[in-house]
C-alpha cells in the first residue's frame, strides 16, 4: 500500500513536471464519474472507491476493500493506437512466464468476452515483499473512451474465482 501511494505521487509529480495536467481525486462521486467514462460494472462485494487519476490521455480508477492488500484498477487511454500496443503486450504473456522483478508467474491465459468483445484473461500469482502470496487477473478491453485494462489483485487467502468471473462478466 505504501509503495503504491509513493509510486502514484511520483508519477503524478513527474507527469506534471513534463507539462502534463495530472489530477488525483479521492471523492467517491469523482471516482464513480471517472469509472463510468471507462465502463459500467458491478463492484465485487466489499470494494469501494479509493481514487481516480487523470494523467494526460490516461484515466485510472482504483477500488479497494480496505484490507491494504487487494486492489482493483481500471485504466483507459484516449489514444486509439494504444489498443494495438496493449494487445501485443498481452499476447506476449504466456503461461509459465515469470517476472523476477515482480515475482509473478503466469498461471493461465484464456479467452473471455468483455463488453461484447473477445479478449484474453491473464491469471498470475506472485509473492509480495512481505512474503504473502497473491493472485492477479488482467484483461485488455475496449472501454467507452478507448483501449482499457483491468487489473485485479488479491491475497490468495481472499481470492474467489467465482467472484472475479462475476465481476468481469458485469463489465458492460
Amino acid at each position: 500500500m505504501k509503495t503504491k501511494s509513493i509510486c502514484l505521487v511520483l508519477m503524478t509529480v513527474l507527469l506534471a513536471a513534463c507539462g502534463m495536467n495530472a489530477t488525483l481525486k479521492t471523492d467517491t462521486d469523482k471516482v464513480a464519474s471517472a469509472a463510468a467514462a471507462i465502463a459500467d460494472f458491478d463492484l465485487p462485494a466489499g470494494y469501494s472507491p479509493e481514487f481516480s487519476a487523470s494523467l494526460g490521455d490516461y484515466a485510472l480508477v482504483s477500488y479497494t476493500p480496505g484490507d491494504g492488500h487487494s486492489h482493483l484498477y481500471l485504466i483507459q487511454s484516449q489514444v486509439a493506437a494504444d489498443a494495438d500496443k496493449l494487445a501485443q503486450a498481452m499476447k506476449d504473456i504466456v503461461p509459465g512466464a515469470s517476472d523476477p522483478e515482480f515475482r509473478m508467474t503466469v498461471l493461465e491465459t484464456r479467452p473471455i468476452t468483455v463488453r461484447g468483445q473477445e479478449t484474453t484473461l491473464i491469471i498470475s500469482e506472485g509473492i509480495t515483499e512481505e512474503g504473502e502470496t497473491y493472485r492477479q487477473v488482467m484483461a485488455a478491453f475496449q472501454g467507452k473512451g478507448g483501449p482499457a485494462l483491468l487489473v485485479l489483485s488479491e491475497p490468495v487467502t481472499r481470492w474467489n474465482q467465482e467472484t472475479v468471473e462475476t465481476f468481469i462478466a458485469s463489465i458492460r
